[in-house]
Parts: C-alpha cells; structure tokens; sequence
C-alpha cells in the first residue's frame, strides 16, 4: 500500500533513523509547556500557589502536593517524548506500562543519598564537598533518564550504570549538561523580571508557573535525548522522527503496545518468574479475545508450561481466531504445538481442520496435512465437507506419499458413501492410472482442493 507525500515511507527499523539532535529541536521544547494540555494544567497548579499561604501547615501540604503533580507531570512529558510523542494530544493513543508515579520519591531518594555523599566529601574537605557537588549536578541528568527507563532506585545511584549510560550517549551529554545549566539560570532571570513588574497579588501564581515552565521544557529536552538514544536505554519508540517537510510518521499504536507487552513478558520469562508471566499474559488475552498479538503471547508462554490441558484449550480458540483472520500458516503451526504436546489433540470444526489440511498440503507438509486429517470420518460423523476431506487425503498419499494402494482404498469408501460427489469424481480423476477405466469415465478433473 503506498504512503502519500505527507506520509513519506520511513524505515520500520529504529536503529536505522535518522534522528535529528536535540539541539535542532530547541523550540519544540521551549514552546512545549503551551501545548494546551500541558498549559492548562500548569495554570490550575500555579493557582493552587495562593493556598500555600493559608498557614504554615497547609502552606507546607500544598507545596509538597504541588512539588509531587509537577514532577509526575515531568516524568510523564519525559517518558512520552523518550518515545518520540512530543504532542501531549497523543498520549492518550500511547498508553504507558510503566507506574510513573512512584518516580518522584524515587527521585527523592536519590538526592538523599547525593547529599550524604556530599556531606561527607565537605566534612573531609571543602574542595571535595564542592567537586561532590559539581559531579552530583552533572550525573542529575543521567539519572532521571535511568529512572525513566528502569524505574530502579538502585540503577539510579549505581555509578556504573550511569557512566556507562553517560558513555553510550557520548558528547551530546555533556552538551546536554551545557543547555540544562543556561535553563537553570533562567529561572531565577525570569522571577527577577516579575518581581520589579507584576503586582504581589500575582505574583505567586505567575513565580510558579515559571518554575513549572522550566522544569517541563527540561523533562521534554532529557526525554528527546533519551529518544535519540532509544537503543542505549532498551526503547522502542512509538513515533519515527520527523521527514522533510515536518510530517511525522506514526508507528501503529497496537502494534507499539504489543511489543511493550511482549518484552514485559519476556522480562518475566527471563526472571524465572513464569506464573507472572502467565498471569499477565492471560489476563491481556482474556480483555482482548479478537487481538492476533495478545492471544499468540500467551500461546507461547503456555509452551514454556506444563499445562498442555490449557494449551490445547486455548489452542482451539486461537486457531478459530487465526483463520477468521485469514493467517492459516501460523494456525497451522499453533496445531502443530497442540499436536506435539497432545497427540490426540483435534479441532473442534470439520471445516477448520479441512482448512488447515489444505494449508499443510499447499505448503508441502505432507506429513502435517495427514495428520490433521487423521480419523476425520470418525471425529466428525455427518460432517457436509468429509467428501473433501477424503479427497485431500487421496491426494495426499497419491501425490505427496506415493501410496496409491492406500489412497485407492479411501477412494473405495467415498465411491461406496459418496458416489455422485464431485470430490468423489476428482479423487478417482487422481487415481485413473490405478482404477478401471470405467472408474474416471463419468468426469472430468475438478479444480483441487
């Protein structure tokens, strides 16, 4: 299907894009806090301002409140754009596995410790305290991007992790640190301008919402460069980069969030914890019955199980659903891990099973064909499509085995059961080198099965 001019054809592969430097985006950041959602709500919070001077202990509930909505909403606009969703509009189409909320305490815990360090570098040594205090701005930046992506308290402060995450980005942190330094002075410029020209009245809602301003644009500059380096931080993005003429190419938001599905559970396969794995996995494909990717997941987690009894369940309902979507070739091979698993394992439809005999037999898995068909008059008695089950398994063993004998003995059945059939006329056109002549008379081929 071919893309449009204003949806030029991008690269599915991430690795492969060409994502342009945080530097060249500079304005997106600073004009990000406008966006009408982000603006909004950062005009609510910096209202709430007023009630912090309602008394010492609602003014101290109403900071730390305020303190806690501003930094979530941080590591939110950070986490999105880490992503490449740098329109707030779309975050309600890319949903977000991760419990952002607990990231600022987290956070919290991270400058206590740099603070104990530091304390005890001053104690030892005012210069030391200073270069501890200098090394604990410059690794800030890194790790909130560790938190983002791990979530971990301990990978946050494990100076491993950070100098190696620092090195995988290379020189474009420490540019980074450069830009985040000159936001970091602007603030305190901006709060001067309004104290010389805004009435007390408002000037603690407007302080504010300066401080949320910066604090946003500095979550949205970490997030892209998090995005620039999506590999190094284990990402997978949900939007490509920008093509020229400033289109962005959307990846599909479903199957974005089948591949966050898929490596939560296969984080958990890996952490030896399976009855999580299988718990979330069933739960995903229990919400979402008609989804391919949430019911093949826990398929392959039933693999790694013991319970074939779920296995060949679910098998069933999985098969039904691959072949309403017309992928036979991947029924076939969801059979084919019920079968191995439960050799008696059978469809509990006559025209499924024909179907996945016709996909084995069109990809020369005789074997596979053969066994689908196995017992097909038995398991389904009445069935309208056993004549052409019949003639598939003729032409199985004629033409795929080079057993005519057996498959002339079929053919004897049909003749004797389903003599005007037109499957029954296209087997005995299969075996006229075996029959009578007086058998292949009456027809002439039929197109096969």
């Amino acid at each position: 299907m071919g893309l449009s001019r204003s949806q030029p054809e991008v690269d599915n592969d991430s690795a492969n894009w060409n994502i342009p430097p945080f530097w060249h985006k500079l304005n997106s950041f600073f004009l990000f806090p406008f966006q009408r959602t982000p603006f909004m709500y950062a005009v609510v919070l910096s209202l709430c301002a007023y009630a912090m001077f309602m008394g010492l202990l609602i003014g101290i509930a109403v900071f730390v409140g305020l303190m806690l909505a501003v930094s979530r909403y941080a590591f939110k606009a950070a986490a999105y754009a880490s992503r490449g969703v740098l329109d707030s509009s779309d975050y309600d189409h890319y949903p977000l596995d991760a419990d952002l909320k607990v990231l600022p305490w987290k956070f919290f815990g991270v400058l206590l410790v740099h603070g104990f360090v530091i304390g005890m570098l001053a104690q030892a040594s005012l210069k030391l305290g200073v270069l501890g205090n200098l090394g604990s701005s410059f690794l800030i930046p890194v790790t909130l991007m560790v938190l983002i992506s791990t979530g971990s308290l301990s990978s946050a402060i494990n100076p491993f992790i950070l100098l190696g995450t620092i090195a995988g980005i290379g020189l474009p942190y420490f540019l980074l640190c450069l830009f985040l330094f000159l936001l970091m002075q602007g603030a305190p410029m901006a709060m001067g301008f309004l104290l010389v020209l805004v009435p007390k009245a408002m000037l603690a809602p407007l302080m504010a919402f300066v401080i949320i301003y910066f604090l946003w644009v500095i979550a949205a500059m970490i997030g892209y460069v998090m995005y620039q380096n999506h590999a190094e931080f284990g990402i997978e993005p949900d939007k490509a980069p920008e093509a020229e003429g400033g289109s962005t190419v959307q990846i599909d938001p479903q199957a974005a969030e089948a591949k966050r599905r898929d490596a939560a559970v296969a984080q958990l396969v890996q952490n030896g914890d399976m009855q999580a794995a299988q718990d979330e996995a069933r739960e995903w494909q229990r919400l979402n019955y008609d989804n391919v990717a949430d019911q093949r997941r826990y398929h392959r987690v039933l693999k790694l199980t013991d319970k074939t009894a779920e296995l060949a369940r679910h098998g069933q309902q999985f098969i039904d659903l691959l072949l309403r979507k017309q992928q036979a070739s991947e029924a076939l091979e969801v059979w084919g891990s019920c079968y191995k698993r439960m050799p008696g394992f059978k469809l509990e439809s006559a025209e499924a099973t024909l179907a996945l005999a016709s996909t084995a037999w069109k990809r020369q898995q005789v074997s596979h064909a053969l066994a689908v068909l196995q017992n097909f008059e038995k398991n389904y008695p009445g069935s309208p499509v056993i004549p052409q089950a019949q003639e598939l398994i003729v032409r199985v063993l004629k033409q795929g085995l080079g057993k005519p004998d057996q498959a002339v003995r079929v053919f004897m059945r049909m003749k004797m059961r389903h003599p005007e059939h037109p499957s029954t006329q296209e087997a005995a056109w299969i075996l006229r080198d075996e029959l009578p002549q007086d058998s292949t008379k009456p027809t002439a081929p039929v197109a096969p099965v």
